[in-house]
C-alpha cells in the first residue's frame, strides 16, 4: 500500500456482546506531513446484528454466529 494511495482500512473484527449487540472494529494507517511514519489508529463501533453484517460481508470475515456453529 503506498502512502499516497487511497486509504484503506484493516485488520477487522466482528464480536457479539449480547443478544443483538455487536462490536467493529477496523485499524486505519494516518500519516503526518514530514514525517515518514505510519500511525495507526483503531476504531471501534457497537452496532446491532443487521449492520454488523453488513460489515462482516463487506470486508469478508465471518459473522461471529457462523463461527458457533463451525466449531459444533
Amino acid at each position: 500500500m503506498s502512502r499516497y494511495s487511497r486509504q484503506t482500512s484493516r485488520n477487522h473484527g466482528c464480536q457479539k456482546l449480547g443478544d443483538d449487540t455487536f462490536i467493529i472494529s477496523w485499524i486505519i494507517d494516518y500519516y503526518y506531513s514530514g514525517d515518514r511514519l505510519r500511525y495507526p489508529r483503531g476504531f471501534s463501533k457497537i452496532t446491532n446484528s443487521s449492520k454488523a453484517t453488513k460489515f462482516c460481508k463487506k470486508h469478508g470475515i465471518l459473522f461471529p454466529e457462523d463461527i458457533r456453529c463451525q466449531e459444533a
